[in-house]
């Protein structure tokens, strides 16, 4: 299990780098770039509300991943208790074909599972179908969450694993239909947090077949194995991205489409300068997330709730402790969530 890990957060830390070195690219070309107006946000997804001042409530989301530790989300109902108890609203949760811990086939038990866990905390489902190519066992996924789940996201970072841009395109064109002769209701993320190049080519192959996402995701983690000193300034960095993405829909589409941030924190590995300093997680927390509120996107869930990802580091439980008690990050946006939530 150990090595699988190092394996999977190898994986992960790889794709986050490339993401993080765009958004540093970017960030140096922002004034060059003919900006598109923010367009004023509407509710689209399932469940979607708008709150105070207009803001979407799936701004306030997190992530329920692969469990790499026994005391986590799925497993500890104080962790659930707390995330409904603050509001939070938008739970991606990863629907594996194969446990990335030691290569089981999921069972509709551990599909339950995930669903119960989003119901327990009071959130709405969204789905992340993992294995693009397993579109069977997508399919199951869909047929067995019925109405419980409504919102799903093909793929996570296929330019990451070694997805083309074309395989991504043909599979999406290829399944995307067949899902939605299964739920008609459902609508489907695409992007999956991928580089701007590489959405710019899945949004071009999908207006060619017709087949066009709902909504797109990006993922933005803008620091890392940095100190607080140097990560802070970027908090804001979100703007830019999300700006340069609707950039891309207009040159492609000719129109908006729904944008997210599907994974969003400090930095993608285990960086526990950052990660254990009060200060420095509160101020981040709070800049980034009123960023993100005013990038009016569709949703943004922070990562993760209690994974025991990045070791711990980006979680917002303890789970190294038994009753799994909230971190300094978890408090920060409960705050946020309590300005928004219409009360």
């Amino acid at each position: 299990m150990f090595s699988t890990r190092l394996s999977f957060n190898a994986r992960w830390l790889s794709s986050s780098l490339l993401i993080v070195l765009f958004i540093v690219a970017a960030c140096s070309q922002v004034a060059q770039t003919t900006a598109t107006p923010n367009p004023s946000h509407s509710a689209k997804l399932p469940g979607e509300q708008l709150w105070k001042q207009g803001v979407s409530s799936f701004l306030f989301g997190t992530n329920d991943s692969q469990e790499w530790a026994m005391n986590n989300i799925e497993t500890n109902p104080r962790i659930q208790d707390a995330l409904k108890a603050a509001h939070f609203t938008l739970m991606r949760t990863f629907f594996f074909d194969k446990s990335l811990a030691d290569g089981h086939p999921t069972t509709d038990a551990e599909i339950e599972q995930r669903l119960q866990t989003i119901e327990r905390s009071g959130m709405t489902c969204f789905g992340v179908l993992q294995n693009i190519f397993d579109i069977a066992f997508d399919k199951h996924v869909i047929s067995y969450a019925g109405s419980r789940c409504q919102i799903y996201e093909f793929g996570n970072e296929p330019d990451g694993n070694g997805i083309s841009a074309a395989q991504y395109i043909t599979q999406w064109n290829l399944a995307i239909p067949q899902f939605k002769r299964i739920n008609p209701q459902a609508v489907f993320v695409g992007g999956a947090g991928a580089r701007l190049a590489y959405t710019q080519q899945f949004l071009q192959g999908t207006k060619e077949s017709g087949i066009i996402p709902d909504a797109i995701d990006i993922h933005w983690y803008p620091c890392w194995q940095e100190g607080p000193t140097t990560c802070l300034p970027k908090a804001t960095s979100i703007l830019d991205t999300v700006q340069q993405f609707r950039d891309v829909m207009q040159e492609t589409l000719g129109y908006q489409i729904p944008v997210g941030v599907g994974e969003w924190n400090m930095d993608p590995g285990n960086n526990f300068t950052l990660a254990n300093d009060t200060a420095f997680m509160t101020s981040f927390t709070k800049t980034a997330l009123q960023s993100i509120v005013l990038a009016k996107v569709a949703f943004a869930n922070q990562y993760d709730a209690a994974n025991y990802s990045g070791y711990g580091a980006l979680d917002m439980f303890d789970v190294s402790q038994p009753d799994a008690p909230p971190k300094v990050q978890y408090y920060t946006m409960k705050d946020i969530i309590s300005a928004y939530f219409p009360s």
